[in-house]
């Protein structure tokens, strides 16, 4: 197998009960490309079932006449019938992967979970619902909160992909940021051109500065560093992108930069 020419060992593919099919043939893409171990993780949250016991929480069912109470005995075979099917789907995808696969059911607090299974070397990948309502529910901002307070790095995928050709960009907030790196190796890896993105001083997200950064790169993944920029952006830029985004750890030794108010440049620069 051939040697890595980044630091990630392992792919986290955090799984919940709607997952699709597309969402286990794409992490098992991108730990093909990568050379990385594919850890498939169904999370059954007890916070979710601590909300479903108190006496006011409900359940909005649309084909089954509105609001009702949370019928315990209910979800927690929903939940486990969801779980033993993606199963099947998980096995099925990582089928063709060279490296290792192992599929898990996880049970207890997101953030207890991600905490423990997720090592600075992991990136955790979050797929995000097709159904805005899904994208909407507590349940998913839980997990992209519990995927973010893990030492792993972090990638969020919108629910559709726009490309799966294309460079490899890094939004840089300082000219060595470790965005910069992490992009390159990735490139080396996918033989895709490298693109940096040069963001210092200025706040993302900004749709408009986001298009004109955006404007000729038809990228295939977007790399950023934790901290550099505001909340909420990579999550925008993914949305607004349509392709994945990749959010990384700064060294332990590097303060996180975070963008002052001053005017800077903002523009592309293709890497060699």
């Amino acid at each position: 197998m051939p040697e890595r020419p980044h630091s990630f060992k392992r792919l986290v593919l955090g799984l919940q009960p709607s997952a699709p099919d597309r969402t286990m043939e794409l992490a098992v893409d991108l730990a093909d490309l990568l050379h990385l171990d594919l850890l498939g993780l169904f999370l059954d949250d007890t916070d979710l079932h601590d909300l479903a016991s108190m006496p006011f929480a409900r359940e909005f069912r649309p084909l089954g006449g509105g609001w009702h109470a949370i019928d315990l005995d209910r979800l927690s075979n929903d939940v486990e019938l969801a779980a033993r099917n993606i199963e099947r789907m998980f096995t099925e995808a990582a089928k063709r992967l060279p490296t290792r696969s192992q599929f898990e059911i996880v049970r207890g607090p997101l953030a207890k979970t991600f905490a423990s299974v997720s090592p600075t070397d992991d990136i955790v990948m979050i797929v995000e619902p097709v159904s805005a309502a899904e994208r909407a529910t507590q349940q998913f901002a839980w997990l992209v909160q519990a995927a973010f307070q893990s030492a792993a790095a972090v990638m969020l995928v919108p629910p559709q992909i726009a490309r799966t050709k294309g460079p490899i960009v890094a939004i840089a907030a300082t000219p060595d940021d470790p965005s910069i790196h992490t992009a390159a190796a990735i490139a080396v890896a996918a033989k895709e051109e490298l693109v940096v993105i040069e963001a210092r001083g200025v706040v993302l997200p900004d749709p408009a500065i986001c298009a004109q950064a955006f404007r000729h790169s038809q990228e295939r993944l977007i790399v950023m560093t934790r901290g550099a920029f505001e909340d909420g952006a990579a999550s925008t830029i993914a949305a607004a992108r349509r392709v994945p985004v990749l959010v990384i750890e700064p060294p332990e030794d590097m303060a996180a930069p975070r963008p002052d108010t001053q005017d800077a440049p903002l523009g592309a620069r293709d890497a060699e």
